[in-house]
């Protein structure tokens, strides 16, 4: 998730860049087949049986917020919970089965000859049929997505048990294999293993010789578009031998070779999408929370985030399920990456531990100590010196320079959990006896239990409840409470995909957290990514498919926000009900929030002071219930407009379901200066209304 701080205004799962894998070994069909937990050597793969229980590769997923009976889910927590006592649901059952032998090609998963100790499960693929290519074809992500003229960069391992050497290419090709965009091939495959890296660069260069037998037909590719911007976002890559014999292979990647260049001195390549890179920068956020909340638990400990996994080389990495929310993770964004982000993004990390507590099992007091020495050595991988145990390994993958850590999350959603308030206790005390500086966050107000350095506020909601949360923090004060971090909250329920109601709700809520910016120091909207194609939350920041994104309107009220911050709070008031808040930035700046359609009148003592010239940005629609999509991604988006004849009194014209930032030059700052509003509304059912 990342946020804002209200003094000073999710899970991130794809932030890959345009490429089917990256890394990809094999151990997500292992997972998906069985295999990965039993104890055979070797298994042949049954695709077609492996299609039936599986999602295909190319359809997306049912979100299984609903079930059959097309039940609703008011909460997050009510949906995993059920999820989790189905006894016929299986998370490994929505694993994607990316990957289909050609027509000839057996495929097997082994565990012998292993690549290295983290990566124990390779693939062995078998053609018997002499004069015609074998080989699979990887689906990607929903797709690959090809810009022709575009240079990438494939990797992968590969050795032949057979007495003589072979002989390997690897295609980027049309969705029915008839053409091939771009070809590289690699000789003398032998015994041991060995990485193979070739440049590929999309082009249409001919037809692939086995694509009449794979499709009966030969479809050329007759795309309309101009040679420079021409583009297929549903290719496939192809790995291709020549029959009869036997390849192993494993850990398959394809990047954009700018990527790879960026990554030139780190121990794997530049990780991150350019397009998501600059949707996130945009935002200005002024921490990141990583890598997540039910991610980081997961339904059981056996399927937690282990970031001692997670780092090293991506072929070293043997990933995990993320039973919680039904895919496989290849781990390739570890913590190495997390923070590489952190650094790209110039914010401040707050990092997330499991405490040893999961959604269905928690470690007993007794025996956690190895989890806490394990959060202990993460501190030391992020900030220790680069000749320390851990900071030399963060040294080895190419960043020698130490990171600064001040804030570190002990756990998620875990109060009232077993064991989590000794667990608390033992993370607690030796975080803080190693390193004192750090601030620590409890998952819920820990009382006279524990110490609380400030402490996790969650809401998923509707947007009426929303709106009234704005209230959620008054009379609250560093005094009498402890520290809030409002570190994941939305409209999830009549907030549809992401759509207007939503995000004037949560604009209004956001106003509260300003407003009571001594005792909430931070907070953040949740989740921040979704795959346009497997969506199982509702509303999630920013959409993405294999390259493009959009925000949901909730994305520029956080924008907004960010680009408008205060740093004084003045004493406003709203002549009719409720209240308007109004913060100070060297200008004044008045956020306004509003369900109706109203006028507006300004009035402030010494507010001759007020210059005639101003800037209005606002987000508004006639229709609420509008979202943002591939085909409108700025449907709902802020406009600006320059503000003249201001003076001492000045009336707005305020838009139904909007959010204005208005900013007021001031020639003078007048002692005890306030700014009053006065409204006339129309419509019905009250004037509802929220500012700051």
């Amino acid at each position: 998730m990342l946020g804002h701080n209200p003094l000073c205004p999710a899970t991130i799962p794809t932030l890959h860049p345009r490429h089917p894998t990256v890394p990809h070994s094999f151990d997500a069909l292992a997972a998906a087949t069985g295999f990965l937990e039993s104890s055979e050597r070797r298994a042949a793969l049954d695709f077609p049986a492996l299609l039936k229980a599986h999602w295909h590769p190319m359809e997306p997923l049912h979100a299984p917020w609903r079930n059959p009976q097309d039940k609703v889910y008011r909460s997050k927590a009510d949906y995993l919970q059920e999820r989790r006592s189905n006894t016929n649901y299986d998370p490994r059952n929505d694993i994607i089965v990316a990957w289909q032998p050609l027509p000839g090609t057996n495929a097997d998963l082994t565990r012998d000859n292993p690549l290295n100790e983290g990566n124990q499960i390779s693939m062995v693929l078998t053609a018997g049929a002499p004069g015609m290519p074998s080989g699979i074809v990887n689906f990607g992500y929903w797709g690959v997505a090809l810009q022709r003229g575009e240079s990438y960069t494939v990797s992968l391992y590969l050795r032949s048990s057979e007495s003589s050497s072979r002989n390997v290419t690897v295609s980027l090709v049309s969705e029915d294999l008839a053409t091939a965009y771009a070809n590289v091939s690699f000789f003398g495959v032998g015994g041991s293993w060995r990485k193979f890296t070739g440049e590929l660069t999309a082009a249409a260069t001919g037809a692939l010789p086995f694509a009449c037998a794979f499709t009966a037909k030969l479809v050329r590719f007759v795309e309309a578009c101009s040679a420079r911007w021409c583009q297929d976002t549903n290719a496939r890559l192809a790995v291709l031998f020549d029959g009869p014999g036997t390849i192993q292979l494993d850990m398959v990647s394809l990047l954009p070779t700018e990527n790879v260049r960026r990554g030139e001195g780190l121990r794997n390549p530049w990780p991150f999408r350019a397009d998501l890179l600059g949707a996130l920068k945009a935002l200005e956020p002024a921490f990141m929370r990583f890598p997540g909340g039910c991610y980081i638990e997961g339904d059981w400990l056996r399927n937690a985030f282990r970031w001692k996994d997670s780092i090293g080389g991506w072929e070293e990495r043997p990933g995990h399920l993320n039973g919680v929310w039904g895919y496989w993770s290849t781990d390739g964004l570890g913590l190495f990456e997390y923070m590489l982000l952190v650094e790209e993004l110039q914010t401040e990390p707050i990092w997330v531990i499991n405490n040893g507590v999961a959604h269905g099992d928690s470690v007993r007091g007794a025996d956690i100590m190895p989890w806490v020495e394990e959060a202990l050595d993460s501190i030391e991988f992020i900030s220790g010196p680069a000749d320390s145990k851990w900071g030399s390994l963060r040294a080895a993958m190419g960043h020698p320079e130490p990171w600064n850590l001040t804030w570190m999350a002990i756990g998620n959603e875990d109060c009232g959990k077993p064991f989590y308030l000794n667990n608390y206790l033992a993370f607690f005390g030796a975080i803080r006896a190693k390193y004192p500086h750090m601030r620590l966050v409890a998952n819920c107000d820990m009382g006279q239990d524990a110490p609380t350095d400030v402490w996790d506020w969650h809401i998923y909601t509707n947007p009426t409840d929303m709106f009234n949360r704005r209230n959620e923090f008054n009379g609250r004060t560093p005094e009498n409470s402890n520290y809030v971090f409002a570190s994941e909250y939305a409209v999830t329920d009549g907030g549809g995909w992401g759509n207007v109601i939503g995000a004037i709700s949560e604009a209004a809520f956001m106003t509260g957290m300003e407003r009571n910016g001594d005792i909430v120091l931070l907070g953040a909207y949740a989740p921040l990514f979704v795959h346009w194609n497997n969506r199982p939350w509702p509303t999630n920041m920013i959409v993405i498919n294999n390259h493009q994104w959009f925000g949901i309107p909730s994305y520029h009220v956080q924008q907004m926000f960010r680009q408008a911050q205060g740093t004084h709070y003045l004493a406003t008031q709203v002549v009719t009900n409720p209240s308007t808040q109004v913060h100070e930035q060297g200008d004044r700046v008045c956020h306004l929030v509003w369900y109706l359609k109203t006028n507006m009148t300004l009035t402030g003592a010494g507010a001759e002071s007020i210059l005639s010239e101003g800037e209005l940005v606002f987000l508004a629609s006639d229709h609420p219930e509008d979202e943002n999509s591939f085909d409108e991604p700025k449907k709902i988006a802020p406009s600006s407009a320059a503000m003249d004849g201001l003076s001492s009194r000045f009336t707005l014209k305020v838009e139904p379901w909007s959010l204005s930032i208005l900013t007021l030059h001031l020639g003078t700052s007048p002692s005890g200066a306030h700014l009053s509003t006065g409204s006339s509304g129309s419509g019905s059912g009250g004037n509802m209304a929220a500012a700051k």
